[in-house]
């Protein structure tokens, strides 16, 4: 077995502050960590995915990877980034439902939908991350708003 050690940190100023000011009355420092200050994690898995606008990339395939699907036992941890370094267009991500793939047309379930029929979960503008557990009760999946941009991506399984 081994470990990881994730630190969430976000700061703001105030919405007063001269420079950089944020949205909140007051200034902000919050920081997270596991209670134990690590997970522990066995098998790392990491890509840098060219993510299209045409068929969605499939970044996890859960049952592919677990039979078992208890809570909080068997899964893993997601990291990832849109490693664009500039640009307005996003990768949008979706966990669906195993073995569905969205279909990259106007039925309803294309990741850049602009309306509330889009598979999509969220978007990752260029720069921006998520870190988040996953218990591969669904598929992960990927579609872009142009071609050629770059996810970088982590998996951690649960050790």
């Amino acid at each position: 077995m081994a470990v990881i050690q994730p630190t969430l940190s976000i700061t703001s100023n105030a919405n007063s502050a001269a420079t950089k000011a944020g949205p909140l009355s007051f200034s902000l420092a919050l920081s997270a960590t596991p209670l134990s200050g690590e997970l522990t994690v066995d098998t790392v898995e990491g890509e840098v995915f060219t993510i299209g606008t045409g068929a969605n990339t499939e970044l996890v395939d859960g049952s592919a990877l677990s039979a078992a699907f208890t809570p909080g036992t068997n899964g893993c941890f997601i990291y990832m980034k849109n490693t664009m370094t500039s640009g307005t267009e996003t990768i949008c991500v979706g966990i669906v439902g195993d073995g569905v793939t969205p279909a990259v047309d106007d039925t309803g379930t294309d990741l850049t939908l602009a309306n509330t029929s889009s598979a999509r979960t969220f978007a990752l503008k260029a720069g921006e991350f998520a870190f988040f557990p996953f218990d591969y009760c669904g598929d992960i999946v990927a579609q872009a708003t142009a071609a050629g941009q770059t996810l970088e991506f982590f998996r951690f399984d649960r050790g």
